[in-house]
C-alpha cells in the first residue's frame, strides 16, 4: 500500500510541475514548433565585421515553452536502472533538463521519445555517448561537465535537425571519423572545449557548407591538425562562414602542405577564408618556412586590407619560436624572409643547411667546416646556394646536383682539378667563385656555363698554346671579376702574364699555311665532327653500355666492404609509383610472393614505410641500402617528378657507381623518349629490360639479381 501510495504521489507531481503543458496538450491537440524562424534582413559586410556574432545571427528562435517536460528516474545507487519518464504520449515533443545528477549513462529508452528536442543532461558522470540517431527531431544536445572519453563513428547520424552540440569539460581524447559529417545540414554550435583531444580533424568545420556560429576546441592539448579523412573543397560549394576557435593548445606547426592539398591550391582555401573568423592565439606556434606560403598570400594588398580590420586582427597568431621572432605575428608579418628551416636531411656534417623559401633557394652553407672533398649528396631543392669558402677541397668532380646550383662559392681551398665538374649540364649557375686555389689549368667546358660572375683570381694557371682560348673568353666575359688578378705563369715559371694581354708570338705559337696540312686537317675536322655527332647523339647508349658492360668488368677484382650491419640493408629496393592503384597490384600480385618464395629481403615504401616519415627522403636511404634496384616503370612512373628523381639516383648509384644492379622492368607499352634521364632512355634502346608479361619473368629476374 505504502508503494501504491508513493507512485500516485510522484504521479502527481509530474502533473503538477508539467507546466500546464498537459492542459495544453489537451486543448489545442498538438505541440507548437520549437524552433521559430523568420525571415530577416542579412547584415551589410560592415555591419558584418563589426557584429562579434555575425555568424550567430540567423533569426531563429527557440520557443522552450512549447516543450513538455521530460523527467528522469535515477537512483544514485550503484548499478541502478535509471530510466525517462512522462505522462504525455511518446510522441509528443519533449525536453530534458536534468543538471547535477548522478546519471553515469543516458538512460536506455531515450528511444522511446523519438521527437525529444533539447537535451540538458550537464553537470553528471556519463562517461559514454550512445547513438542517438533515432531522436530525429533533436535540436539541442547539451552533456557540459560529464566524464565521456570517446565519440564514436555515427552517433550523430540521421540528425539533420541538430543545431547546438555541448560536449565542453568532458574527457573526449578520440573522436572517430564520421562523427562530424555533412548530413548535419543545421548544426551551428559545436563546442568542445576543456578536454583532452590532441588531435583536430580538419573536417569537422572546414566541411560545414553553410553559416555556422562557431566550433570551437579551445583548452585542449592538440598539438597538430590533421586531415585523416582526405578532405578536399569543392569549388563549386560554398563553405561556411563562421568562426573557429583553436586558442590555448599545443599548436606548433601550421602545415601549409596539408591546407594546400585541402584548397586546391592554398589560395583558394585562403580566399575561402576571408570572412571566417579563426582564433588560434595562446598557442606555442613555431614560425618557420612552413608558415611562409600562408604568410605569402596574406601578404597581398587586397588581403592584408582584409585582415587589418578588427575582426580579421583576431585571426592572426603570435609567434613562441624560434628566438629571433618570439612575440610577432605570423600570419601578417612584415619580413617573409624571416620564415626559414633548417634542414638536417643530407646535410653534410659540419654545415648549416637552410630553407629559404622567400629567396626560393636552398642556403648550405660549409664555411670551415674541415670538409675534403664535395659531398655527394645535398638536400633535395631546385635552387641551390652553395658556400663551401675555406675549407681542404682538391678535385671538383662532376656532381650528381651540378645542375641545380645556382651560387657555388669554393675559395680558398686546394683545388688542383675541376675538369669533368662542368662536362654535364649547369645551366641554372649565375655565380662562380673558384678565387685563392692552386689550378694550373682551367676546362675548356667552362666556356659553356653562362654566370653573371665568375672569378678565378690568385690561382697558378701555366700559360701555353692550348691556354691561348682564355684571352678569347675573357673578351666575351665582361662580368668576370678581378680581372687583374688573373694571371698565368710560363712554363719556367720566370714570368707572370695577365690573362687580358696573351699573345700568341709569346710562346712561339705557329699556324702552318700548307694546302696538304690544311686539306688533311679538314678531312680530319669532317671525321672528327662526324665522330663526335655520332657520339652526341649516341652518348647516353655509350655510357650507358660502358657503365653496363665494360665497368664490371673493370671492377672484378674489387671486393666490396660488408657492411657494419647487416640488417639495416636489403636485397632489393622495389621502385614503384605508390599512388598509381595498377602498378602498387601488379607488385602485390607478381613480386611479393616472388620475394616471400624465394626469402628474398626487400623494402617496398607502400608496404615498409613508417608512418610520418619523408617518403623520398627515405627511399633514397633504401636504394643506397639495397644491393638491386628493381624498377617497375610505368607511364604514371614517368611523369611523377619525384620518381624521376628516385630512379636517376638508383642508375646513378648502382649502375654508375657500380655499387650494385638496376632492373628494369617494363609494365606497359610507351614511348622510351617520354624517360627524362638520357641514361635510363639508353637502357629501353639496349632492350636493358625485362617485360612484365614475360612468361619467364622471375627467372630473368633471378638471372639479373645473380649478377651482384
Amino acid at each position: 500500500m505504502y508503494r501504491f501510495r508513493l507512485f500516485i504521489a510522484r504521479v502527481f507531481i509530474l502533473v503538477i510541475v508539467q507546466n500546464n503543458n498537459f492542459l495544453l496538450f489537451l486543448v489545442m491537440g498538438q505541440s507548437q514548433d520549437f524552433v521559430v524562424c523568420q525571415e530577416c534582413r542579412p547584415l551589410s559586410r560592415r555591419d558584418e565585421a563589426a557584429n562579434p556574432d555575425k555568424f550567430c545571427n540567423d533569426c531563429c528562435k527557440f520557443n522552450f515553452s512549447v516543450l513538455n517536460r521530460l523527467y528522469v528516474i535515477e537512483s544514485c545507487k550503484i548499478n541502478s536502472t535509471s530510466y525517462f519518464y512522462s505522462f504525455m504520449p511518446d510522441d509528443s515533443n519533449f525536453k530534458v533538463i536534468h543538471q547535477h545528477g548522478c546519471l553515469t549513462s543516458i538512460p536506455e529508452n531515450i528511444c522511446n521519445f523519438p521527437r525529444l528536442q533539447y537535451l540538458d543532461l550537464e553537470n553528471n558522470t556519463i562517461t559514454q555517448l550512445p547513438n542517438l540517431s533515432c531522436l530525429r527531431e533533436l535540436v539541442i544536445l547539451d552533456l557540459k561537465g560529464n566524464q565521456i572519453q570517446v565519440l564514436k563513428a555515427g552517433i550523430f547520424d540521421g540528425l539533420n535537425q541538430l543545431r547546438h552540440i555541448y560536449l565542453s569539460r568532458n574527457r573526449i581524447h578520440t573522436i572517430e571519423m564520421g562523427v562530424f559529417h555533412d548530413g548535419l545540414k543545421k548544426i551551428k554550435r559545436v563546442s568542445l572545449r576543456q578536454n583532452n583531444l590532441t588531435e583536430a580533424e580538419v573536417v569537422w568545420a572546414l566541411g560545414i557548407t553553410h553559416i555556422f556560429c562557431y566550433f570551437d576546441v579551445r583548452y585542449n592539448k592538440i598539438t597538430k591538425l590533421t586531415n585523416k579523412s582526405n578532405f578536399t573543397m569543392d569549388p563549386n560549394k560554398r563553405y561556411g562562414p563562421g568562426a573557429i576557435f583553436l586558442n590555448n593548445n599545443k599548436l606548433k606547426i601550421l602545415d601549409t602542405q596539408m591546407l594546400d592539398a585541402i584548397g586546391n591550391p592554398l589560395a583558394s582555401l585562403v580566399s575561402n577564408f576571408l570572412y571566417w573568423t579563426i582564433t588560434w592565439g595562446d598557442n606555442p606556434w613555431h614560425c618557420d618556412c612552413r608558415i611562409h606560403p600562408i604568410a605569402t598570400l596574406h601578404s597581398v594588398t587586397a588581403i592584408r586590407t582584409l585582415w587589418a580590420l578588427p575582426d580579421f586582427e583576431i585571426s592572426d597568431f603570435v609567434c613562441n619560436t624560434p628566438p629571433n621572432l618570439k612575440g610577432q605575428r605570423g600570419l601578417i608579418h612584415l619580413n617573409l624572409s624571416d620564415f626559414v628551416c633548417n634542414i638536417t636531411d643530407f646535410c653534410p656534417s659540419g654545415c648549416l643547411c637552410q630553407e629559404q623559401p622567400e629567396a626560393d633557394r636552398m642556403v648550405i652553407n660549409c664555411q670551415n667546416a674541415g670538409l675534403a672533398e664535395m659531398p655527394k649528396r645535398l638536400p633535395f631543392y631546385e635552387k641551390l646556394f652553395l658556400n663551401f669558402q675555406n675549407n681542404s677541397i682538391g678535385i671538383l668532380p662532376e656532381l650528381p646536383y651540378i645542375g641545380r646550383i645556382v651560387h657555388l662559392d669554393i675559395s680558398n681551398n686546394n683545388l688542383t682539378n675541376i675538369s669533368t665538374a662542368f662536362a654535364s649540364s649547369a645551366d641554372k649557375l649565375k655565380y662562380l667563385n673558384l678565387a685563392n686555389n692552386r689550378l694550373k689549368y682551367l676546362p675548356e667546358t667552362i666556356q659553356k656555363l653562362l654566370p653573371t660572375e665568375i672569378d678565378l683570381s690568385n690561382n697558378i694557371l701555366i700559360c701555353s698554346c692550348d691556354t691561348l682560348w682564355l684571352n678569347d673568353w675573357f673578351e666575351s666575359k665582361p662580368h668576370i671579376k678581378n680581372r687583374s688578378n688573373i694571371t698565368c705563369s710560363t712554363a719556367n715559371g720566370d714570368q707572370r702574364i695577365i690573362i687580358d694581354n696573351l699573345q700568341p708570338y709569346e710562346f712561339n705559337c705557329r699556324v702552318s699555311n700548307s694546302v696538304t696540312i690544311s686539306i688533311v686537317l679538314g678531312i680530319f675536322g669532317f671525321l672528327a665532327i662526324l665522330l663526335i655527332v655520332s657520339i652526341i647523339y649516341f652518348r647516353f647508349e655509350i655510357m650507358a653500355s660502358y657503365h653496363i658492360y665494360i665497368l664490371p668488368k673493370m671492377k672484378l677484382k674489387w671486393t666490396p666492404e660488408v657492411p657494419e650491419n647487416e640488417l639495416e640493408h636489403h636485397d632489393i629496393f622495389v621502385l614503384v609509383n605508390d599512388e598509381h592503384a595498377p602498378d602498387r597490384l601488379w607488385v602485390i600480385e607478381n613480386l611479393i610472393p616472388y620475394f616471400d618464395r624465394n626469402f628474398i629481403k626487400s623494402y617496398i615504401s607502400f608496404r615498409d614505410g613508417i608512418i610520418g616519415e619523408v617518403t623520398a627522403h627515405a627511399n633514397i636511404t633504401n636504394i643506397h641500402n639495397s644491393r638491386t634496384v628493381l624498377a617497375v616503370i610505368s607511364k604514371s612512373l614517368l611523369d611523377d617528378p619525384l620518381k624521376g628523381f628516385e630512379l636517376n639516383e638508383a642508375y646513378y648509384d648502382k649502375i654508375k657507381q657500380g655499387n650494385g644492379q638496376l632492373v628494369l622492368i617494363k609494365r606497359e607499352e610507351f614511348n622510351p623518349a617520354l624517360v627524362n634521364n638520357g641514361h635510363i632512355q639508353a637502357m629501353f634502346r639496349l632492350k636493358q629490360f625485362i617485360n612484365a608479361d614475360d612468361v619467364d619473368l622471375t627467372e630473368k629476374i633471378s638471372l639479373w639479381i645473380d649478377r651482384v
